[in-house]
Protein backbone atom coordinates (compact mmCIF):
# COMPACT_ATOMS: atom_id res chain seq x y z
CA UNK A 1 0.00 0.00 0.00
CA UNK A 2 0.90 3.58 -1.03
CA UNK A 3 0.82 6.15 2.30
CA UNK A 4 0.43 9.76 1.85
CA UNK A 5 3.45 11.75 3.64
CA UNK A 6 0.57 14.48 4.20
CA UNK A 7 -2.11 12.93 5.50
CA UNK A 8 -1.91 9.65 5.66
CA UNK A 9 -4.41 7.92 3.62
CA UNK A 10 -3.51 4.90 1.61
CA UNK A 11 -4.26 3.74 -2.20
CA UNK A 12 -2.94 0.52 -3.24
CA UNK A 13 -1.31 1.72 -6.93
CA UNK A 14 -1.32 5.35 -7.30
CA UNK A 15 -1.76 8.33 -5.16
CA UNK A 16 -2.10 10.76 -8.14
CA UNK A 17 -5.48 11.37 -7.68
CA UNK A 18 -5.85 11.53 -3.93
CA UNK A 19 -3.21 13.89 -3.91
CA UNK A 20 -4.75 16.32 -6.70
CA UNK A 21 -8.40 16.11 -5.03
CA UNK A 22 -7.00 16.23 -1.09
CA UNK A 23 -4.27 18.72 -1.49
CA UNK A 24 -3.82 20.49 -4.89
CA UNK A 25 -0.82 19.06 -5.48
CA UNK A 26 0.62 17.19 -8.67
CA UNK A 27 3.20 14.25 -8.62
CA UNK A 28 6.22 16.26 -9.12
CA UNK A 29 4.97 18.57 -6.52
CA UNK A 30 4.34 15.97 -4.20
CA UNK A 31 7.94 14.26 -4.82
CA UNK A 32 9.62 16.86 -4.32
CA UNK A 33 7.92 18.12 -1.00
CA UNK A 34 8.28 14.81 0.49
CA UNK A 35 11.75 13.33 -0.40
CA UNK A 36 11.84 9.60 -1.67
CA UNK A 37 8.13 9.48 -1.27
CA UNK A 38 6.60 7.21 -4.00
CA UNK A 39 3.41 8.11 -6.18
CA UNK A 40 2.93 4.87 -7.93
CA UNK A 41 3.60 1.22 -6.78
CA UNK A 42 6.17 -0.86 -7.44
CA UNK A 43 3.93 -2.84 -10.27
CA UNK A 44 2.01 -0.28 -11.25
CA UNK A 45 5.46 1.38 -12.34
CA UNK A 46 6.78 -2.30 -14.00
CA UNK A 47 3.02 -2.78 -15.50
CA UNK A 48 4.12 0.91 -17.19
CA UNK A 49 7.56 0.41 -18.31
CA UNK A 50 7.91 -3.04 -19.25
CA UNK A 51 4.63 -4.70 -18.86
CA UNK A 52 4.22 -8.59 -17.49
CA UNK A 53 4.05 -11.96 -18.56
CA UNK A 54 0.30 -11.42 -18.13
CA UNK A 55 0.26 -8.43 -19.70
CA UNK A 56 2.79 -7.96 -23.06
CA UNK A 57 1.82 -4.05 -23.63
CA UNK A 58 1.68 -1.31 -20.77
CA UNK A 59 -1.57 0.16 -19.72
CA UNK A 60 -2.81 2.74 -22.19
CA UNK A 61 -2.16 6.95 -21.16
CA UNK A 62 -6.20 6.86 -19.94
CA UNK A 63 -5.82 3.71 -17.70
CA UNK A 64 -4.85 6.22 -15.04
CA UNK A 65 -8.17 9.08 -14.39
CA UNK A 66 -8.67 11.82 -11.68
CA UNK A 67 -12.17 12.56 -10.99
CA UNK A 68 -12.91 16.49 -10.58
CA UNK A 69 -16.28 15.52 -10.67
CA UNK A 70 -19.09 13.09 -9.95
CA UNK A 71 -20.51 12.55 -13.35
CA UNK A 72 -17.01 12.01 -15.14
CA UNK A 73 -13.43 10.93 -14.77
CA UNK A 74 -10.34 12.72 -16.28
CA UNK A 75 -7.59 10.46 -18.30
CA UNK A 76 -4.51 11.43 -17.39
CA UNK A 77 -1.89 11.47 -20.21
CA UNK A 78 0.84 9.43 -18.75
CA UNK A 79 3.80 9.54 -21.09
CA UNK A 80 3.36 13.24 -21.38
CA UNK A 81 6.29 15.27 -18.96
CA UNK A 82 5.05 18.13 -17.04
CA UNK A 83 8.07 20.22 -18.94
CA UNK A 84 5.01 19.67 -21.93
CA UNK A 85 1.99 21.11 -19.68
CA UNK A 86 1.63 24.24 -18.46
CA UNK A 87 2.12 25.17 -14.43
CA UNK A 88 -0.07 23.81 -11.86
CA UNK A 89 -1.55 27.66 -9.92
CA UNK A 90 -0.11 27.50 -6.20
CA UNK A 91 -2.45 25.88 -3.83
CA UNK A 92 -4.83 25.53 -6.90
CA UNK A 93 -8.53 24.00 -5.69
CA UNK A 94 -11.31 23.65 -7.88
CA UNK A 95 -14.33 25.90 -6.51
CA UNK A 96 -16.97 23.55 -4.67
CA UNK A 97 -19.98 26.00 -3.98
CA UNK A 98 -21.28 28.90 -4.96
CA UNK A 99 -22.12 29.90 -8.76
CA UNK A 100 -18.19 29.70 -9.54
CA UNK A 101 -18.28 25.41 -9.00
CA UNK A 102 -21.34 25.62 -11.20
CA UNK A 103 -19.13 27.72 -13.79
CA UNK A 104 -16.12 25.44 -13.52
CA UNK A 105 -18.47 22.07 -13.71
CA UNK A 106 -19.88 23.39 -17.19
CA UNK A 107 -16.35 24.48 -18.31
CA UNK A 108 -14.86 20.88 -17.15
CA UNK A 109 -17.92 19.22 -19.42
CA UNK A 110 -17.39 21.18 -21.90
CA UNK A 111 -13.57 19.72 -21.92
CA UNK A 112 -14.22 16.68 -21.38
CA UNK A 113 -15.94 16.54 -24.34
CA UNK A 114 -13.54 18.51 -27.02
CA UNK A 115 -15.94 21.51 -27.32
CA UNK A 116 -13.84 24.93 -28.39
CA UNK A 117 -14.85 27.23 -25.86
CA UNK A 118 -14.87 31.49 -24.97
CA UNK A 119 -14.83 32.31 -21.00
CA UNK A 120 -15.47 35.28 -19.83
CA UNK A 121 -15.64 37.23 -16.33
CA UNK A 122 -14.05 39.97 -14.21
CA UNK A 123 -10.75 39.90 -13.32
CA UNK A 124 -9.34 37.44 -11.36
CA UNK A 125 -12.24 35.01 -11.41
CA UNK A 126 -9.96 31.80 -12.30
CA UNK A 127 -10.48 32.01 -16.13
CA UNK A 128 -7.05 31.08 -17.08
CA UNK A 129 -5.72 29.13 -13.77
CA UNK A 130 -8.69 26.29 -14.55
CA UNK A 131 -7.08 25.79 -17.69
CA UNK A 132 -3.36 25.97 -16.29
CA UNK A 133 -5.09 23.37 -13.39
CA UNK A 134 -6.47 20.84 -16.20
CA UNK A 135 -3.40 20.80 -18.12
CA UNK A 136 -1.19 20.11 -15.25
CA UNK A 137 -3.22 17.59 -13.57
CA UNK A 138 -3.86 15.83 -16.52
CA UNK A 139 -0.15 16.22 -18.49
CA UNK A 140 -2.23 17.76 -21.23
CA UNK A 141 0.32 18.92 -23.39
CA UNK A 142 -0.66 22.72 -23.89
CA UNK A 143 0.27 25.69 -25.41
CA UNK A 144 -0.65 29.55 -24.28
CA UNK A 145 -0.59 32.48 -26.13
CA UNK A 146 -1.27 36.04 -25.29
CA UNK A 147 -3.58 38.27 -27.86
CA UNK A 148 -1.92 41.95 -27.64
CA UNK A 149 -3.81 44.13 -30.33
CA UNK A 150 -1.50 45.18 -33.05
CA UNK A 151 0.75 41.96 -32.82
CA UNK A 152 1.78 39.92 -35.80
CA UNK A 153 0.81 36.68 -35.02
CA UNK A 154 1.69 35.20 -38.16
CA UNK A 155 5.04 33.86 -36.72
CA UNK A 156 3.27 31.53 -34.32
CA UNK A 157 1.71 29.77 -37.60
CA UNK A 158 5.06 30.52 -39.85
CA UNK A 159 7.86 32.90 -40.83
CA UNK A 160 10.42 33.31 -43.21
CA UNK A 161 13.96 31.64 -42.38
CA UNK A 162 17.54 31.78 -43.22
CA UNK A 163 20.11 29.74 -44.26
CA UNK A 164 23.18 29.29 -46.49
CA UNK A 165 21.00 28.60 -49.10
CA UNK A 166 18.72 31.56 -49.05
CA UNK A 167 15.32 31.98 -47.66
CA UNK A 168 12.27 29.31 -46.75
CA UNK A 169 9.26 29.21 -44.67
CA UNK A 170 9.93 27.84 -41.33
CA UNK A 171 6.77 26.16 -39.23
CA UNK A 172 5.46 27.57 -35.91
CA UNK A 173 4.89 25.94 -32.61
CA UNK A 174 1.15 26.90 -32.88
CA UNK A 175 1.05 24.70 -36.64
CA UNK A 176 3.02 22.35 -35.18
CA UNK A 177 0.81 21.58 -32.14
CA UNK A 178 -2.52 22.01 -33.77
CA UNK A 179 -1.65 19.66 -36.56
CA UNK A 180 0.80 17.15 -34.92
CA UNK A 181 -0.16 17.04 -31.59
CA UNK A 182 2.47 15.79 -28.97
CA UNK A 183 4.37 13.35 -30.63
CA UNK A 184 5.49 10.20 -28.51
CA UNK A 185 8.29 8.77 -29.83
CA UNK A 186 9.40 5.05 -30.16
CA UNK A 187 13.59 4.15 -29.43
CA UNK A 188 13.60 4.41 -33.12
CA UNK A 189 12.68 8.06 -33.25
CA UNK A 190 9.64 7.19 -35.24
CA UNK A 191 6.03 8.82 -34.10
CA UNK A 192 3.79 6.13 -32.33
CA UNK A 193 1.33 8.27 -30.98
CA UNK A 194 -0.07 11.69 -31.21
CA UNK A 195 -1.46 13.55 -27.61
CA UNK A 196 -3.96 16.59 -28.83
CA UNK A 197 -2.81 19.92 -27.34
CA UNK A 198 -4.74 22.18 -25.10
CA UNK A 199 -4.39 25.87 -27.02
CA UNK A 200 -5.38 28.79 -24.24
CA UNK A 201 -5.60 31.89 -26.23
CA UNK A 202 -5.69 34.90 -23.05
CA UNK A 203 -7.20 38.27 -23.79
CA UNK A 204 -8.75 37.42 -26.39
CA UNK A 205 -11.27 40.04 -26.62
CA UNK A 206 -8.26 42.22 -27.20
CA UNK A 207 -7.86 40.49 -30.75
CA UNK A 208 -8.20 42.58 -33.86
CA UNK A 209 -9.14 42.31 -37.29
CA UNK A 210 -6.21 40.81 -38.72
CA UNK A 211 -5.30 38.54 -35.38
CA UNK A 212 -9.34 37.27 -36.21
CA UNK A 213 -8.38 36.40 -39.27
CA UNK A 214 -5.64 33.86 -38.72
CA UNK A 215 -7.93 32.40 -36.10
CA UNK A 216 -10.93 32.13 -37.58
CA UNK A 217 -10.12 28.93 -39.47
CA UNK A 218 -9.32 27.44 -36.97
CA UNK A 219 -12.40 27.51 -35.52
CA UNK A 220 -13.77 26.93 -38.62
CA UNK A 221 -17.42 24.23 -37.12
CA UNK A 222 -17.24 21.91 -39.70
CA UNK A 223 -13.60 20.97 -39.90
CA UNK A 224 -10.83 23.39 -37.99
CA UNK A 225 -7.91 24.14 -40.19
CA UNK A 226 -4.48 25.48 -39.60
CA UNK A 227 -2.90 27.57 -42.34
CA UNK A 228 0.44 27.39 -43.25
CA UNK A 229 2.79 29.22 -46.04
CA UNK A 230 1.71 30.07 -49.35
CA UNK A 231 -2.03 29.80 -48.64
CA UNK A 232 -1.56 25.60 -47.43
CA UNK A 233 -3.41 24.19 -45.58
CA UNK A 234 -3.61 21.02 -42.25
CA UNK A 235 -6.86 19.90 -40.75
CA UNK A 236 -6.32 20.20 -36.11
CA UNK A 237 -5.81 17.05 -35.37
CA UNK A 238 -9.09 15.91 -33.78
CA UNK A 239 -9.30 15.92 -29.64
CA UNK A 240 -7.48 19.33 -29.64
CA UNK A 241 -8.85 21.57 -27.27
CA UNK A 242 -9.14 25.25 -27.90
CA UNK A 243 -9.78 27.56 -25.31
CA UNK A 244 -9.92 31.42 -25.42
CA UNK A 245 -10.31 33.45 -22.47
CA UNK A 246 -11.18 37.45 -22.00
CA UNK A 247 -12.49 39.98 -19.72
CA UNK A 248 -16.02 41.04 -21.64
CA UNK A 249 -18.34 39.09 -23.80
CA UNK A 250 -17.97 39.88 -27.23
CA UNK A 251 -19.36 43.84 -27.26
CA UNK A 252 -16.82 45.48 -25.42
CA UNK A 253 -16.50 47.08 -22.41
CA UNK A 254 -19.39 48.79 -21.00
CA UNK A 255 -18.31 49.39 -17.54
CA UNK A 256 -14.93 51.48 -17.92
CA UNK A 257 -12.97 48.63 -16.62
CA UNK A 258 -11.50 47.14 -19.31
CA UNK A 259 -10.85 49.83 -22.07
CA UNK A 260 -8.25 47.98 -24.13
CA UNK A 261 -10.99 45.31 -24.85
CA UNK A 262 -12.87 45.91 -28.02
CA UNK A 263 -15.86 44.79 -29.80
CA UNK A 264 -15.04 41.18 -31.44
CA UNK A 265 -16.70 40.05 -34.67
CA UNK A 266 -19.75 38.13 -34.01
CA UNK A 267 -19.34 35.54 -37.08
CA UNK A 268 -15.30 34.67 -34.82
CA UNK A 269 -17.49 34.73 -31.49
CA UNK A 270 -20.19 32.27 -33.05
CA UNK A 271 -17.55 29.78 -33.72
CA UNK A 272 -17.11 28.78 -30.31
CA UNK A 273 -18.97 25.70 -28.90
CA UNK A 274 -19.46 27.19 -26.01
CA UNK A 275 -19.42 30.03 -23.88
CA UNK A 276 -19.09 30.63 -20.38
CA UNK A 277 -19.37 33.50 -17.83
CA UNK A 278 -17.06 32.93 -14.75
CA UNK A 279 -17.79 34.81 -11.57
CA UNK A 280 -15.53 35.64 -8.51
CA UNK A 281 -15.25 32.47 -6.05
CA UNK A 282 -17.29 32.13 -3.21
CA UNK A 283 -15.28 32.95 -0.30
CA UNK A 284 -15.53 29.39 1.64
CA UNK A 285 -13.53 28.48 -0.65
CA UNK A 286 -11.54 31.40 -1.22
CA UNK A 287 -10.59 31.53 2.77
CA UNK A 288 -9.43 27.28 2.48
CA UNK A 289 -6.90 28.63 -0.23
CA UNK A 290 -5.43 31.85 1.79
CA UNK A 291 -5.17 29.93 4.24
CA UNK A 292 -2.57 27.70 2.40
CA UNK A 293 -1.58 30.81 0.89
CA UNK A 294 -0.75 32.77 4.14
CA UNK A 295 -0.44 30.10 6.74
CA UNK A 296 2.21 32.71 9.12
CA UNK A 297 0.14 35.44 9.64
CA UNK A 298 -3.57 33.02 9.74
CA UNK A 299 -1.30 31.05 12.36
CA UNK A 300 -0.35 33.99 14.47
CA UNK A 301 -4.13 35.71 13.63
CA UNK A 302 -6.15 33.14 13.12
CA UNK A 303 -9.18 35.49 13.61
CA UNK A 304 -8.34 37.61 11.27
CA UNK A 305 -9.66 35.52 7.95
CA UNK A 306 -13.56 36.33 9.56
CA UNK A 307 -13.61 39.89 9.35
CA UNK A 308 -11.55 40.25 5.80
CA UNK A 309 -14.00 37.79 4.51
CA UNK A 310 -16.86 40.37 5.47
CA UNK A 311 -15.08 43.02 4.00
CA UNK A 312 -14.83 41.03 0.61
CA UNK A 313 -18.26 40.53 0.78
CA UNK A 314 -19.18 43.95 1.31
CA UNK A 315 -17.02 45.03 -1.15
CA UNK A 316 -17.65 42.73 -4.04
CA UNK A 317 -20.95 43.51 -3.71
CA UNK A 318 -20.82 47.10 -3.96
CA UNK A 319 -18.70 46.97 -6.72
CA UNK A 320 -20.98 44.70 -8.83
CA UNK A 321 -24.03 46.86 -8.20
CA UNK A 322 -21.83 49.64 -9.63
CA UNK A 323 -21.91 51.47 -6.21
CA UNK A 324 -18.21 51.23 -6.45
CA UNK A 325 -15.71 52.01 -9.36
CA UNK A 326 -12.88 48.83 -8.43
CA UNK A 327 -12.47 45.42 -8.52
CA UNK A 328 -11.78 42.72 -5.90
CA UNK A 329 -10.58 39.81 -7.02
CA UNK A 330 -9.02 36.84 -5.22
CA UNK A 331 -5.62 38.80 -6.26
CA UNK A 332 -7.03 41.70 -4.57
CA UNK A 333 -7.59 39.54 -1.47
CA UNK A 334 -3.88 38.16 -1.68
CA UNK A 335 -2.39 41.60 -1.92
CA UNK A 336 -4.50 41.74 1.86
CA UNK A 337 -2.64 39.32 3.04
CA UNK A 338 0.21 39.67 1.64
CA UNK A 339 0.96 43.51 2.57
CA UNK A 340 -0.35 42.34 6.09
CA UNK A 341 2.24 39.35 6.36
CA UNK A 342 4.64 41.88 5.29
CA UNK A 343 4.78 44.68 7.83
CA UNK A 344 3.98 41.73 10.77
CA UNK A 345 7.65 40.13 9.95
CA UNK A 346 9.12 43.33 9.14
CA UNK A 347 9.23 44.39 12.71
CA UNK A 348 10.35 43.39 15.74
CA UNK A 349 7.68 44.63 17.80
CA UNK A 350 4.71 43.65 16.43
CA UNK A 351 3.03 46.71 18.61
CA UNK A 352 4.90 48.98 16.56
CA UNK A 353 2.25 48.63 14.13
CA UNK A 354 -0.08 51.23 17.04
CA UNK A 355 -3.60 50.40 17.34
CA UNK A 356 -4.74 49.90 13.81
CA UNK A 357 -6.00 46.46 12.68
CA UNK A 358 -3.40 44.40 10.50
CA UNK A 359 -6.36 44.19 8.15
CA UNK A 360 -6.30 47.95 7.81
CA UNK A 361 -2.64 48.09 7.24
CA UNK A 362 -2.67 45.37 4.58
CA UNK A 363 -5.83 47.18 2.78
CA UNK A 364 -3.54 50.23 2.29
CA UNK A 365 -1.85 49.34 -1.50
CA UNK A 366 -5.81 48.25 -2.31
CA UNK A 367 -7.28 51.57 -1.39
CA UNK A 368 -4.10 53.20 -2.98
CA UNK A 369 -5.21 52.17 -6.48
CA UNK A 370 -8.35 53.63 -6.48
CA UNK A 371 -9.17 55.99 -8.92
CA UNK A 372 -10.12 58.88 -6.55
CA UNK A 373 -10.97 60.42 -2.98
CA UNK A 374 -14.63 59.77 -3.45
CA UNK A 375 -13.93 56.02 -4.12
CA UNK A 376 -11.64 55.66 -1.49
CA UNK A 377 -14.04 57.54 1.01
CA UNK A 378 -16.50 54.79 0.22
CA UNK A 379 -14.39 52.07 0.34
CA UNK A 380 -13.60 53.06 3.56
CA UNK A 381 -16.67 53.10 5.23
CA UNK A 382 -17.71 50.22 3.99
CA UNK A 383 -14.88 48.52 5.79
CA UNK A 384 -14.66 50.57 9.25
CA UNK A 385 -17.75 48.13 10.52
CA UNK A 386 -15.39 45.10 10.16
CA UNK A 387 -11.81 46.54 11.09
CA UNK A 388 -12.55 48.79 13.88
CA UNK A 389 -11.02 48.14 17.04
CA UNK A 390 -7.86 46.69 15.75
CA UNK A 391 -6.37 42.87 15.88
CA UNK A 392 -3.29 43.63 17.70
Amino acid sequence: MLKCAVCGHEEPDFLGQHLLEAHGLTSDQYVAQHAGALVASERLIKLVKTGTPERKHPPAADSLCIKPHKMFSLPVNIQVPATACLPMPDHYRLPSIGQLAKDVEHALTALWKGRTMYIWGLSGSGKDALFHWYSAATRTPALERQIKPGADIQSWFYNRGFNKDGTSWEEGPLLKALRDGYEIRDASGTVVKRIPYLILFTDFDRVDRSQAEHLRLILDSIQGRVEGPEGRTWPVLKGTRIVATGNTAGSGDSRGRYTSAGVMDASLMERFDRVFKFTWMDWVDEAEILQDKFPVILKEYPGLIEPLGRVVMALRTAILKDELFAEFSHRSACTVLGHAQDCLEARNDKKALGDKSLLTVGFRPWLDRLPDDVAREFATKLMDPHVKGGML
